[in-house]
């Protein structure tokens, strides 16, 4: 085989197994001097740095889903060859260039229909028998890849059984070890946590923490996707989760992180799924964390309270006309604005108007007065137990018996047919469920009365607006503005009504 006078690329493909970048430099030495040897002349450098095992999900153009390993240096160099821009490809090992046979096969249809030599040390696709030998090695290096895959996931399976934290870079909250508390951070978290409970928006938290002069681990500054996972991660109450992937029908993927158990023996012989306690300091309780996710939702339900509000009862005011929201409008004979109902031309009447600093201290002083008599109605009716859920043992029941259904089926000899197995598990799982959820609102609400402040008035103004807008949206479904008539500068409470929550 020679290369004389051919005008060759080189193909490089980075491996952190043996070097990182430091291996693309050796494999195009190598390649040049595979080149040289045989009379060829590198002019291109291809330098792939994706793997040539890993999958993509890749939506065709009717509709269908497929998976393939995607390497876009890859695919120019064929290009390239079918183009003629080159005369023919070095590559330092075929492992370098590719481990999928619909790959490989592309390769082989360029050297055999277009005439370009793909070679290299130990590798000739210009011959049956280097093609066949490319084909069987290829077949090996994607069974060895499968085997570390399957490796790697069954290592992973163990570590969350255990507890043990994993990957290399630290979670917020946590220093460089995954294990001990980041004070300042965890602080913050802990705040978030049960502002969160509360009903403060993330958006809010996500404004809180960069003004704060916090980062990311990677030291980006915080978006919303980015404190919603950290939120909703169980890693703060130290319970060990897993991300699970569904594909969807468009073939995007939905994650959302679950609990990892463990089989668990009680004193009466019984096995119950328990959550795997993580190997790491936790930052709030179980109950303190269920209690906010019961406000925001889980990776399945898109979060609540997301705004940009300006003024306190903006979308929270109704015109008393109409029924259209109102908006907060500058004006000179007010400098803190008049809430004004909407023009005709964006669904309102235009016809309705009142000065927001009146209208403001009208609904606080309400607001003030509603939630100081809740707690003192609370105060006075306290019992212990109203902090218990009160469906904690038919919680407990429904547990025990999907541990026995289970139990029953993967026995030896199974005491189950598949028929009652399946049905019976689906109306069991669907039935915890629904107690999880119900739990999560309990806390919730245990939560919020545990935090509302006893002396709002003398703290009021210490809250963000964010905060302020979330307790008025708590008790308030809406505060309607009625009409006054021409010429009336004087405020009437008569013309305001609150409509409160039940």
């Amino acid at each position: 085989m020679r290369l004389d006078g051919k005008r060759l690329g080189q193909y490089t493909r980075y491996s952190l197994l043996v070097g990182g970048d430091d291996a693309l430099s050796r494999q195009n030495e190598d390649g040049e001097e595979f080149a040289f040897e045989y009379g060829g002349t590198v002019t291109r450098v291809y330098e792939e740095k994706t793997s040539a095992w890993k999958k993509r999900r890749i939506v065709q153009p009717d509709g269908r889903i497929i998976t393939r390993v995607v390497r876009p240096e890859y695919q120019k160099l064929l290009e390239d060859l079918r183009n003629r821009e080159i005369d023919g490809a070095v590559v330092y090992d075929l492992d370098r260039l590719t481990r999928d046979l619909r790959d490989l096969e592309d390769a082989i249809e360029v050297v055999e229909v277009y005439g370009c030599p793909i070679v290299g040390p130990g590798v000739d696709l210009t011959t049956e028998h280097g093609r066949n030998a490319a084909r069987a090695q290829a077949v090996a290096a994607n069974k060895a890849s499968a085997d570390t895959s399957r490796r790697v996931k069954r290592a992973h399976k163990q570590y969350a059984r255990e507890g043990k934290p994993v990957g290399t870079v630290r979670p917020f909250g946590w220093n460089a070890d995954q294990r001990t508390l980041c004070e300042p951070e965890a602080d913050a978290i802990r705040e978030a946590v049960a502002d969160l409970a509360g009903g403060m928006p993330i958006a809010e938290i996500v404004r809180r923490w960069n003004r704060a002069g916090f980062t990311g681990t990677r030291g980006a500054a915080f978006r919303l996707t980015t404190v919603q996972q950290i939120m909703r991660n169980p890693r703060l109450c130290g319970l060990r989760a897993s991300t699970t992937r569904t594909p969807n029908d468009d073939g995007t993927i939905n994650t959302r992180m679950e609990l990892v158990t463990r089989k668990e023996k009680q004193p009466d012989g019984t096995t119950t799924d328990a959550p795997v306690v993580g190997q790491w300091e936790r930052i709030v309780t179980p109950e303190q964390w269920h209690a906010m996710l019961a406000v925001i939702g889980d990776r399945h339900i898109r979060a609540r309270g997301r705004n940009a509000r300006v003024h306190l009862l903006s979308g929270i005011a109704r015109c008393g006309l109409c029924t259209a929201g109102m908006r907060c409008c500058r004006a000179k004979t007010s400098p803190e604005g008049i809430y004004q109902c909407k023009p005709k031309t964006q669904g309102g009447c235009g016809g309705v108007g009142r000065k927001a600093k009146w209208v403001d201290d009208y609904v606080l002083s309400a607001l003030f007065h509603k939630i100081e008599a809740e707690l003192l109605a609370a105060q006075a009716t306290a019992v212990p137990e109203v902090r218990v859920w009160p469906r904690q043992a038919e919680y407990d029941e429904v547990r025990e018996t999907l541990a026995e259904t289970r139990d029953a089926w993967t026995s030896v000899p199974r005491r189950i047919s598949a028929k009652t197995y399946f049905p019976t598990l689906e109306v069991l799982e669907e039935k915890e469920h629904e107690l999880e959820e119900d739990r999560a609102r309990f806390l919730g609400e245990v939560t919020k009365v545990s935090a509302r402040q006893t002396d709002i008035r003398a703290e009021w103004d210490g809250y963000t607006l964010a905060r302020q807008r979330a307790i008025v949206r708590e008790h308030l479904t809406a505060v309607v503005i009625y009409p006054v008539g021409k010429g009336r500068q004087t405020f009437d409470p008569d013309k305001i009504e609150t409509v409160w929550r039940d």
